[in-house]
């Protein structure tokens, strides 16, 4: 993982630090906000499955933890805020392999969350949507959104 992916991300990509996008005090000026989207399209079919174009995967809600979704082909696995939210700033959310923590293109978690994060971000309305382009905008430090 990029430590540098966002401008608030405190840490240095191994576990707890990788989840610190669960505590970060700037998080509520806007990814709070898409990983909220992110959490009511997972629960927009009634806790049913919620079926994510160009993949075979169902995403749910989590029964107990909003900062993961479900998602399940033949098993289930969770997908994190903190992954969501690297995908968003890096375009890459993939596999990461022992020793290769360091790698950009590996997800904070080190597990492959592609091609399914680009399927929700598309079902959220893609680069077109306001909360991902905010997030975006916050991650580079480029500008604070209004609230924060």
């Amino acid at each position: 993982m990029d430590t540098r992916f966002c401008v608030h991300y405190k840490g240095d990509g191994y576990p707890p630090s990788n989840r610190y996008c669960r505590e970060c005090t700037v998080a509520r000026a806007a990814c709070d906000a898409l990983w909220a989207r992110v959490v009511g399209l997972s629960q927009s079919n009634n806790g049913g499955a919620v079926m994510l174009a160009g993949t075979r995967a169902a995403m749910y809600p989590h029964p107990e933890n909003h900062d993961f979704v479900r998602l399940k082909i033949n098993c289930c696995w969770n997908l994190p805020k903190e992954d969501f939210l690297y995908f968003i700033a890096t375009g890459h959310a993939g596999m990461g392999r022992k020793g290769h923590r360091d790698d950009p293109k590996s997800s904070p978690s080190m597990t492959r969350q592609e091609p399914y994060v680009q399927a929700i971000a598309a079902a959220l309305g893609g680069d077109e949507c306001t909360e991902i382009r905010n997030v975006r905008r916050v991650q580079k430090g480029l500008r604070s959104i209004s609230g924060t």
